[in-house]
């Protein structure tokens, strides 16, 4: 899907696909050290995907410098996820304190969704009617404003496109109510 291929056409071995499709997954291991975490991915391995296709998947995260590790789960219930947990517990125990947020608590909230708009989903810019600059007016006023912000969107871009493929960006970040 985010290397151009349709989703009914995901059965089939396509490399180059996979390797066009890389700059989403390369988007999100960035984004989480962004927060000054530690990545490790976890592969949710289907039974049509190639032995050609792992091998580029995991060779690709380890360029990136994390671990990843193929999950079975699916068909192997909690043995298919050994190597996640061993990766996750390795993190776990580093205990290195180095989680840091993306904002300033006191920045306004349409500053905040900003900040997460450009920095996490690449958009250009944040478009907003006066209704919802003024809803978010109203919540600082009543308190809201030094709260974390949580935006819902599309969970098949980084764009508020569903459309947009890949890891998109100079794209323009419509904010509705």
């Amino acid at each position: 899907m985010h290397g151009g291929v349709a989703k009914e056409d995901l059965k089939k071995e396509n490399v180059s696909a996979l390797k066009e499709g890389m700059v989403n997954l390369r988007r999100h291991i960035n984004n989480i050290r962004k927060f000054g975490l530690p990545v490790t991915v976890a592969v949710n391995h289907f039974i049509t995907d190639t032995e050609d296709e792992m091998k580029t998947l995991l060779d690709f995260c380890e360029t990136q410098g994390v671990k990843a590790s193929k999950c079975t789960h699916w068909s192997n219930g909690s043995e298919g996820t050994i190597e996640l947990a061993k990766n996750v517990t390795e993190i776990c125990e580093d205990k290195k304190d180095t989680f840091k947020f993306l904002y300033e608590d006191d920045l306004p909230l349409f500053k905040k969704i900003e900040k997460i708009a450009q920095e996490i989903y690449s958009a250009s810019e944040v478009v907003a009617d006066t209704k919802v600059r003024q809803q978010l007016k109203d919540f600082e006023e009543k308190g809201y404003g030094k709260l974390p912000v949580c935006i819902a969107k599309t969970q098949y871009s980084f764009s508020t496109d569903p459309n947009l493929k890949g890891a998109p960006t100079g794209h323009v970040f419509q904010l509705e109510r």
